[in-house]
């Protein structure tokens, strides 16, 4: 669908929407992005991430400016995004370049291969995307909810706002868990067939997403215990790798990921928007074929960029956790019916979150950007199960 067939929901450029969401943002902190709690992090009522209350200060470049496709200061960094944006001599990859691929992986904490989807899963993977999509501008017209990390507007995550957290009860999601593209080099990431699947969901980059998103890392776990501080997870091998898979080709202007290569075992500060050096803005995935797969090493400093286009950016995903890895992350979010649709392979690397025949997926098939709405949800289905159901459900969650 091209930008003028889009329904004009999807349309984004809400100009009533101000920068970055909130007039009460906090302001801007000094420090750094780094957030080594985890999901320990205190809650607050902007809707984000649990894993990411500490962006919630919001870009403070943007801040006076109009939400406008033609507003002069969107029109100059569109302007600078064309002649600058993007990491010189992006190397992208064949599927069949397996070694390689690691070897970038492991190199850079992320590495680009084109063709991992084929034409016809790439369509169905965007008419389920729009899908969902559709579902949080039906209640969200003027993207204005915000969610994801740092919570600001014209920006979605798929898996935060699925109130199962994941969209792991969507076929076309559950399809991209073994694909004969992707599944070599995740073995040879991990040096092991044996990793595990931990979710899926992705993000959406609205038209009109105006507002860089601060520099951070997924870290989806407790550190582990280490009285002597000698050791964290990025003293670790790869525990976690993400798969984002982009609906759209991307470009310099429609918010391609920056990724900062080879910080995905630093021990340096991640500095915020205010401190971060230009090079860093510019240091994005572009340009990348729609239906590539973008192996990230979550740990590497990573954030979302403006989409200054007319274009929805889309980049669902699929989550894993190395053989030896594990954390309180990792729920049953999977219907049982959909693990039986899965490759031997598949079925073996989702176990765990594999719900049982029969048993309900609580908040699987609701989507809404606002997290009170989707507990109240949850909330109802297992009032509806009874006490006894859902203290079970709780307790194998």
């Amino acid at each position: 669908m091209t930008s003028t067939e889009l329904r004009p929901s999807r349309l984004g450029w809400h100009a009533s929407v101000p920068p970055n969401g909130f007039a009460n943002r906090p302001a801007a902190p000094s420090g750094t992005n780094s957030n080594p709690l985890g999901l320990d992090t205190p809650e607050n009522e902007i809707e984000t991430t649990p894993e990411h209350r500490n962006l919630v200060a919001g870009d403070p470049a943007c801040a006076g400016w109009t939400r406008s496709y033609d507003d002069p200061n969107v029109v100059a960094l569109r302007e600078k995004l064309k002649a600058h944006n993007g990491i010189k001599g992006l190397e992208i990859l064949a599927p069949a370049d397996v070694e390689r691929a690691a070897e970038l992986f492991h190199r850079d904490g992320f590495v680009v291969v084109r063709d991992a989807l084929g034409p016809q899963q790439l369509e169905r993977l965007r008419a389920a995307a729009d899908r969902a999509l559709d579902e949080m501008l039906a209640v969200d017209p003027t993207c204005a909810a915000g969610g994801g990390a740092g919570g600001l507007p014209h920006r979605y995550s798929f898996g935060s706002s699925s109130a199962s957290r994941h969209m792991m009860h969507v076929d076309e999601w559950v399809e991209l868990i073994d694909l004969p593209s992707t599944t070599p080099i995740l073995t040879a990431i991990f040096g092991s067939p044996n990793y595990i699947v931990l979710g899926g969901g992705g993000d959406i980059a609205m038209p009109g997403a105006i507002e860089y998103q601060g520099l951070h890392s997924d870290n989806t776990w407790t550190e582990p215990h280490d009285p002597s501080g000698r050791i964290t997870t990025r003293d670790l091998p790869v525990p976690a790798v993400t798969i984002n898979f982009p609906m759209v080709a991307l470009t310099a202007e429609n918010g391609p990921i920056r990724q900062i290569p080879g910080t995905q075992r630093s021990r340096n500060p991640i500095p915020n928007l205010l401190d971060e050096p230009e090079w860093m803005k510019l240091s994005t995935l572009c340009p990348v074929p729609a239906g590539s797969a973008i192996f990230r090493d979550v740990r590497a400093w990573h954030g979302g960029t403006p989409n200054l286009s007319r274009d929805v950016r889309a980049a669902p995903n699929i989550e894993y956790f190395a053989p030896w890895f594990r954390s309180e992350a990792v729920i049953r979010s999977m219907p049982y019916e959909q693990w039986k649709l899965l490759s031997p392979h598949g079925q073996r690397v989702s176990r765990y979150i594999m719900c049982g025949r029969g048993e309900v997926v609580i908040g699987a098939g609701y989507i809404h950007p606002k997290a009170k709405m989707r507990e109240a949800f949850k909330a109802e289905q297992l009032r509806q199960l009874g006490v006894e159901a859902t203290e079970e459900y709780l307790r194998r969650l």
